[in-house]
């Protein structure tokens, strides 16, 4: 018995022991769980500041390659506004990057003069200037560090995405571009003060995000179809019998359709005038067996065989064997891009595997083409003299305001090759638009 009593406190301690550890040992599960869970939530935020970033820089990088031609205050002006807010967008995501270590003052201050320079240089255009050698030299030097800050954080992306380098680590990554900025603050400081002396003192194919924001002419003037004659333009279209498609369902948005379907094919008929909206089929490519140039052909002739005859090829690409072809309307010779039709072909078997009208459709409309204010040869003038014109004509384009704009598109090469095409408007003789044209083995595509 009093053996048993001796026993009892060492019993208590023990278990006492036992629970203590078991309740400690719970609570660095809990907060181990916890905390790869906070590091999970931390990772994934610093990968989407990490995407945002990256889209800022390359925004950017494409607007001061265009600015870099520039020749008119109107175009110079809605590009400092641009690279303003793609800088204020950039300085947002690099502060939410868990970079804290690693000082990127020179980034930040990069990005403070960007749109500030480029500000400048159209109060100094707006005053009677032009843009000087010296001035474009340090365009061509924002160039250069807005390029390698892009390529930097691409392949940090890339590295994190792969598991082969953590957000931490990626800090020094970004430092050593950082480092590169740095040597360009004293040249930006100096061309800022050049400029301040000056009295008191910016496809899927091109204009594809503006085409489909405004109300449809044609679908406005066009009278409503019913469900069966809606199937039988589809069958005409697509050359099929009456029992090859059926009924799945109707569409909303800013073009109500009708839905058909098929095995793997769907087709949109508009509930207005019963237009054709797009065709989908899910046939995959097998071997190429045919060039993009005969594509382009079986694209065009698909087009003239379901009645529109006026239109001209601009851009295409292709990927997974399938080509897919821009075509504008060509009207009494002005390009009217904003009346697109998108077809997209196989280059196993030279069929057409999707059909995309929802431009044509929003856009085309009665045009008048008035008489230019400005002749091609004084439009001419307003492109940058470090680019020569290798071709010209007329263009209509969208606008942001839901508007378009008469000019004279003139296709230009810089003295390294890049080509660009350069928009003039037709009245004013100031740029409307400037698009870099991007060649590959893909196709030709602008941004």
């Amino acid at each position: 018995m009093e053996i048993a009593n001796k026993r009892r406190p060492k019993i208590r301690l023990i278990l006492f022991g036992i629970t203590a550890f078991c309740v400690l040992l719970t609570a660095f599960i809990v907060s181990h769980c916890a905390y790869r869970r906070l590091s999970r939530e931390l990772n994934a935020a610093g990968q989407r500041s990490l995407a945002q970033l990256d889209s800022y820089i390359a925004s950017i990088n494409s607007d001061l390659t265009k600015g870099l031609y520039v020749n008119t205050q109107p175009m110079l002006e809605n590009m400092a506004a641009e690279l303003t807010r793609d800088a204020a967008g950039a300085k947002s995501a690099l502060s939410a990057l868990p970079v804290s270590d690693v000082s990127l003052d020179n980034t930040y201050k990069f990005l403070s003069q960007v749109g500030a320079f480029v500000t400048s240089l159209e109060r100094q255009i707006s005053l009677g200037g032009n843009i000087s050698g010296e001035q474009r030299e340090q365009l061509k030097k924002l160039i250069t560090i807005s390029q390698s800050l892009s390529n930097s954080i691409s392949s940090v992306i890339e590295n994190v995405e792969a598991g082969e380098l953590s957000l931490q680590k990626s800090a020094s990554n970004i430092a050593k571009s950082d480092a590169k900025a740095a040597t360009l603050a004293t040249e930006l400081t100096s061309a800022e003060e050049a400029v301040s002396d000056y009295p008191t003192l910016i496809y899927d194919g091109p204009f594809s995000d503006s085409i489909l924001s405004k109300e449809s002419e044609m679908l406005r003037q066009a009278g409503e179809v019913t469900r069966e004659q809606a199937l039988e333009n589809a069958l005409k279209f697509c050359s099929l019998k009456g029992n090859e498609l059926q009924f799945t369902g109707e569409m909303d948005g800013k073009i109500p359709s009708y839905l058909f379907a098929d095995e793997g094919l769907t087709v949109a008929v508009s509930k207005h005038g019963g237009y054709i909206v797009y065709l989908l089929s899910s046939a995959n490519a097998g071997e190429v067996k045919i060039t993009e140039k005969q594509a382009i052909e079986n694209a065009r002739k698909f087009l003239e065989n379901n009645g529109y005859l006026y239109m001209e090829e601009s851009y295409y690409s292709t990927d997974d064997g399938i080509c897919t072809v821009n075509f504008a309307l060509n009207e009494y010779g002005v390009t009217c891009y904003p009346d697109l039709i998108k077809v997209s072909v196989s280059l196993d078997s030279g069929n057409i595997v999707s059909y995309d009208a929802s431009g044509f459709i929003m856009n085309h409309t009665a045009r008048q083409f008035d008489e230019p204010k400005i002749s091609e040869d004084e439009a001419r003038k307003s492109v940058s003299p470090l680019l020569q014109v290798m071709s010209s004509k007329r263009a209509v384009i969208p606008t942001s305001y839901e508007t378009e704009q008469d000019t004279y598109e003139f296709h230009c090469k810089s003295e390294s090759g890049q080509e660009f095409l350069v928009y003039i408007d037709t009245e004013t003789g100031f740029e409307d638009d400037i698009l870099i044209l991007l060649y590959s083995d893909n196709g030709i595509l602008t941004k």
